[in-house]
């Protein structure tokens, strides 16, 4: 009777956390697949990328030599964005309420994004957390990598 119980739960252990591995193996795989796709286009427009991340859908790059930004996005249509460091006006870090107001409280921000303006008035949104899309225990580590992204932004794009 020991061995059966035994056998049934390690089966039903191996029945809820077969899908969950798979999850996180999809997952990982398909950010390997945009880094990738990443630096073949970014090589292919002969840029070298300096610093790269993939931040929740999003692929940035940074090549500092040429003083440009590269952004991908995860989907079908995925192209490479390039922005020019020196074109860059404004580098604003967003931390939003349910209301859409600015917050400094991270239990109450539900959004957190870099909003970048160039001097032609253009603007591109990097959403790096969604608390629709992304777990809640995400919200710290995003929020810190926004504020490196913001920093590493400006001090290229000032000098």
């Amino acid at each position: 009777m020991d061995t059966a119980s035994t056998l049934m739960g390690l089966g039903l252990l191996l029945l809820f956390i077969a899908p969950v591995g798979f999850l996180v193996y999809n997952q990982s795989k398909k950010e390997k697949k945009r880094a990738k796709k990443l630096s073949f286009l970014a090589g292919e427009k002969g840029y070298n990328l300096d610093e790269t991340e993939n931040v929740h859908g999003l692929s940035l790059a940074l090549d500092k030599t040429a003083k440009k930004f590269l952004l991908l996005k995860s989907g079908e249509e995925a192209k490479l964005q390039v922005i020019d460091l020196d074109d860059i006006s404004k580098i604003d870090l967003h931390k939003n309420n349910e209301d859409g107001k600015s917050t400094s409280s991270l239990d109450e921000m539900r959004e957190i994004m870099l909003l970048v303006k160039t001097k032609n008035n253009s603007e591109k949104k990097l959403v790096f957390y969604a608390e629709e899309e992304d777990p809640v225990t995400q919200k710290a580590e995003r929020l810190d990598r926004a504020i490196k992204w913001q920093k590493t932004l400006q001090k290229y794009s000032r000098s």
